[in-house]
Parts: structure tokens; C-alpha cells; sequence
């Protein structure tokens, strides 16, 4: 009786602290301020988000309950929602909008116990909509603690997110797989980053989801093998895109491209896409559940298990 008392004054006191922060919204909405400008009103957001973390720890029987996701995640959001226009990339203001729309959840479901607390069940795990609300707000702002709050990783979430974007637009046959979630399109991304690292263009995302490759061993060498053909075979190209296109194109459709190919060979074309396929397959391999944690983010998708 002891912790569901303990339990339900958490929620108390949070229910007390969103009804503080609901005032400062009026009150500086109606002066005409910017709300987040508001000292007082960014103190009690943190109260608040350190609250959502402890009820997280204590109800979320969904997640893993963790209680180390503080303000700074939710600030990062709001910050890259102002500065990340969708032109630039509409999978992270995806995420971003999440992350508010988790806190924003909670506030709402808190909301609705303040008006009849004896509907909340002291063993806060028996109340599924708060466990949801908490679900939520673990998904997403884990992802924000991941790739927002560091700086590198969200430099690499940035420029995925527009490499693929950007691929969408130049070949219908991959939105389509997007759209459907085609299997096969979990080969094609990481073979495209590894096209990428090939043209000295990946910012370090195979290397960081595939430590091996930048390790000494047999793996690293036949990667260096590769990367000395593909530059080989650029340097005595006129256009310097036309062997990245054609590998691009041969990634999504390998027969069209070896159709359309007038500079490469088939056996080339073929032996550098089975070689970039190896290396992509090793990428997913590695790390499974940090590499589907910057796919979904990247692709603003939910990667099937």
C-alpha cells in the first residue's frame, strides 16, 4: 500500500505541475509573449519532464521504463522544428513533431485523471491509457536523446534522411517500396550508403554501423579492394557521376541498369553490386537494433520485426 501511495502522489504532484504550466500558457498567450521565451514556464516544463520520467520507470510496462530522459530532448525537438524546414527533411521534423506530440500526450492524459483521480488505479501499470501516453513518449524520446541531442549523429540523420528523400524523388520505384514496404528496400538503403562510402560520401555512416570495415582484417581489405575499383573505373570517365548512376540505378533494378549501361560491362556492374550487397548485408548484421533505430528515424517508417 506504501508504493501504490507513493505512485499515486507522482501523479499528483504531476498533475499540479501541468496545471502550473497550463496557467503560464494563458496568462502569456494573452499578453501576447512567446510562451517559450518564459523562464518560469521552461523550469516547470523540466519539473514536468522529470515527473513523466519517474511515472515512465514506475508504469511503463511496454518499454523498457526509463527514467533518464530529461528536458534537454524535448528543447533539441522544439529547436529543430524551427530550423529543419521539410524541404530539408520531412522524416526528422517527423520526429520531432513525435516528441512534442509524446509530452503533449501525457499532459492531455494527466489532464483527464486531475478531473476524477479515483479513476487512476494505484498500480499506474493497470491503467492502459496512461501506459500508452508513456509508451509513446519512450519511443520517441529515446530516438531524440539518439539522434538529436548528438550533434554527429544528428549531422548523419540529416544528411540520410536527404539522401534517401532525394533518391524517392529521382526513382518512382523506390517511394513505391516505401510505400508498400517492399523487403527489398531494406537492402537497397544500406547499399546505397555503402555506394556512398565507395564516392567518399557517407559521413561516416558505414563505418559507424559496421565498425569491422574500418578495422584491419580481411573484411577491410576487401572493402579497400572495392573502393580502388570504383575509383579506378571513375577516373577514366569523362562525367564523373556516370559509374555512380549507373550503380545506383543497377542497386534498385540491376537488370535495367546493365540494359541501359552503354560505358560498363555486365560482368562489372554485376560484380561491384553483389561486392556493395555483401557489405550491406554485414551493416544490418552488426548492430540490428541501432541500425533499424536510424532507419525509422531517417525514413520517419517503422521497420517490421
Amino acid at each position: 500500500m506504501r508504493i501504490e501511495r507513493l505512485a499515486r502522489r507522482h501523479v499528483v504532484k504531476a498533475i499540479e505541475i501541468e496545471k502550473e504550466i497550463c496557467s503560464i500558457e494563458i496568462r502569456e498567450r494573452h499578453k501576447g509573449n512567446i510562451v517559450v521565451n518564459s523562464p518560469e514556464y521552461n523550469e516547470l516544463r523540466k519539473r514536468f519532464a522529470q515527473k513523466c520520467a519517474q511515472l515512465n520507470s514506475m508504469a511503463n510496462i511496454v518499454g523498457k521504463g526509463r527514467d533518464d530522459l530529461n528536458i534537454s530532448i524535448l528543447l533539441t525537438a522544439e529547436d529543430v522544428g524551427r530550423k529543419v524546414s521539410g524541404n530539408k527533411s520531412q522524416a526528422v521534423r517527423k520526429l520531432a513533431e513525435g516528441i512534442k506530440k509524446a509530452f503533449a500526450g501525457i499532459r492531455a492524459v494527466l489532464r483527464k485523471y486531475s478531473e476524477n483521480l479515483e479513476a487512476l488505479d494505484p498500480q499506474l501499470w493497470n491503467n492502459p491509457e496512461l501506459v500508452r501516453a508513456l509508451a509513446e513518449y519512450e519511443r520517441t524520446w529515446e530516438k531524440g536523446k539518439d539522434f538529436f541531442c548528438d550533434p554527429a549523429a544528428f549531422k548523419q540523420l540529416i544528411y540520410f534522411s536527404q539522401l534517401i528523400e532525394g533518391v524517392c524523388e529521382k526513382h518512382e520505384d523506390i517511394q513505391e517500396k516505401v510505400n508498400s514496404m517492399d523487403t527489398e528496400l531494406f537492402i537497397i538503403i544500406p547499399c546505397l550508403l555503402v555506394l556512398n562510402s565507395l564516392d567518399e560520401d557517407d559521413r561516416g555512416i558505414c563505418g559507424k554501423y559496421y565498425p569491422v570495415l574500418m578495422e584491419s582484417g580481411a573484411n577491410q581489405e576487401e572493402y579497400k579492394s572495392l573502393k580502388r575499383r570504383y575509383q579506378e573505373l571513375r577516373r577514366k570517365c569523362r562525367d564523373n557521376y556516370e559509374l555512380y548512376n549507373t550503380l545506383e540505378k543497377a542497386i534498385i533494378d540491376e537488370t535495367q541498369a546493365i540494359k541501359s549501361s552503354k560505358k560498363y560491362s555486365e560482368t562489372t556492374v554485376k560484380d561491384m553490386v553483389h561486392k556493395i550487397k555483401c557489405i550491406a548485408m554485414e551493416i544490418q548484421r552488426c548492430k540490428p537494433e541501432d541500425w533499424n533505430s536510424f532507419i525509422e528515424v531517417g525514413m520517419g517508417i517503422k521497420v517490421p520485426s
